[in-house]
């Protein structure tokens, strides 16, 4: 085993080299995943969404960066020579193909499990500029990237720790690397400065990147001196013009409506926000609490606080000395009460009808998630007049895990091939808002019960209606229906 054998090795173990080419792409590879993934998670994606596109983007973007560096540097003899086109330790990778790589690789995956691309492009893209920063180095060791001949005095000073490196072919070199990699690390901070202190818009990091590093890589370009070219164009001066005129557009707001012209999925609770089934809620707890505890006490908050939790959580809190039979037994009792008086008490929510049919007549996708069984929704609807809205209802016997819990909206999604970040949630209850969170969708806030008003409100929904038509206004904003709007 031998450390540093030449320049360009990191490592020789008998034959094999590792070579600092290797070293500094995954270094910054790896660096940007996580700090993508820190992100992600703040946008409520799971673990395994990021661990599937790092392996895929990387994988892909490299064969996009070396089938990039072929086409334009010597088409000809590489594809003559097919076995040479995988020799990527001896250096030839073009970012803009890995970029084109790892893009169509994003888009095909997002496509197949329902995530929205420019969502996850704002994310992964100015962490992209370390990975970038630190691949730039690679290049260094290779003796590549580099620019015009200059004089030994060049690199009196500052740039004086790169002067052995920038001596190629008996003639020193401006280290065009180096400049590259300090513009992609003051790229990424001013990024990240301009995302935080401007208003929330979905592809403003995309494009801010796309732009920043259009506009870097331009002026790299003039200075470079073993560019790929096309023809008597230098390609990456050519990709770095496109980048810029899609990317300033783009952060002047071009693109708003083209990029919010896909409808979000219109995700409803069922009690209180479709349907008034308070005071049937309400009198078959009372009749079956009348006969298993008959000394408990309600008061208007309990009977409030009964819309939400699930029937066990609600028994188990006023009955805590009963066994989990006598639980299943008060559910049970429960149910063929409610099912009874279901006609006689429930309704539907003042202008609840009205935002159906707005929802319906302008292409939504509508559908259901809620605490109750499926039959017991349709039971709801039907009496209440608001059945055959809704492409898919999701009820509490079809999933593992209760609200807050977010199971029920991502079954929903999966169900009508929805997005994760483009969808709405709207409940009445502070459980409904946090579900909504957690999956990452946009959350309304229905103020249907008065007294849940507050914890409704402490849970910080998007939105706060006071009546259901209001939700129209809501969806005719051009904003990105994720919880935090990005």
């Amino acid at each position: 085993m031998e450390f540093f054998p030449s320049m360009a090795v990191f490592l020789k173990i008998g034959p094999v080299e590792i070579r600092w080419y290797a070293v500094c792409i995954l270094t910054g590879a790896l660096l940007a995943y996580y700090l993508s993934c820190r992100e992600a998670k703040k946008d409520k994606y799971e673990s395994n969404v990021l661990d599937d596109l790092f392996i895929g983007i990387l994988l892909f973007g490299i064969i996009g960066a070396r089938l990039w560096y072929c086409v334009f540097y010597d088409f000809k003899g590489y594809f003559s020579n097919p076995m040479s086109i995988i020799a990527i330790w001896d250096g030839g990778l073009a970012i803009h193909g890995g970029i084109l790589g790892g893009l169509l690789f994003g888009l095909v995956y997002c496509k197949v499990e329902h995530y929205q691309l420019l969502h996850l492009s704002d994310i992964i893209l100015p962490n992209v500029l370390l990975a970038q920063a630190i691949g730039r180095w690679g290049n260094y060791f290779n003796q590549e990237a580099y620019g015009n001949v200059v004089s030994e005095r060049y690199f009196d000073g500052i740039l004086s720790f790169l002067k052995q490196g920038m001596y190629i072919n008996y003639q020193y070199r401006q280290p065009m690397f180096f400049f590259e990699c300090v513009l992609c690390i003051a790229g990424l901070i001013l990024i990240k400065l301009y995302i935080k202190q401007s208003k929330p818009q979905r592809g403003k990091a995309t494009f801010a990147y796309i732009s920043w590093y259009g506009a870097i890589r331009f002026w790299i370009e003039t200075q470079r001196s073993d560019s790929l070219m096309i023809g008597n164009l230098k390609m990456a001066m050519v990709t770095s013009v496109i980048y810029l005129l899609i990317g300033i557009p783009g952060i002047l707001g071009a693109y708003n409506k083209l990029i919010h012209r896909k409808k979000p999925v219109v995700i409803f609770d069922l009690d209180g926000t479709l349907i008034d089934s308070n005071q049937c809620v309400i009198n078959s707890f009372k009749e079956v609490f009348k006969k298993n505890c008959p000394d408990l006490v309600l008061s208007e908050e309990d009977c409030a606080n009964f819309l939400g939790p699930t029937l066990q959580e609600s028994f188990k809190k006023h009955c805590p000395n009963a066994t989990d039979e006598e639980i299943e037994d008060m559910v049970e009792q429960y149910r063929q009460i409610n099912t009874a008086i279901h006609k006689d008490y429930v309704k539907a929510m003042p202008n609840a009808k009205e935002l159906l049919d707005y929802l319906k007549e302008n292409g939504y996708t509508i559908a259901i998630a809620s605490s109750k069984k499926t039959d017991t929704v349709k039971m709801g609807l039907q009496v209440s007049g608001l059945e055959g809205y809704f492409e898919t209802i999701v009820g509490i016997e079809q999933v593992y895990n209760h609200k807050p819990d977010k199971e029920c909206l991502i079954k929903v999604l999966k169900q009508v091939s929805g997005e994760f970040t483009n969808a709405v949630y709207i409940g009445d209850s502070a459980s409904d808002i946090v579900c909504a969170k957690n999956a990452g969708c946009y959350s309304i806030g229905y103020t249907s019960n008065k007294l849940l008003v507050d914890k409704l409100k402490a849970s910080q929904p998007n939105a706060l209606v006071d009546d259901l038509i209001e939700v129209k206004d809501i969806l005719n904003q051009n904003i990105s229906f994720s919880f935090n709007l990005r």
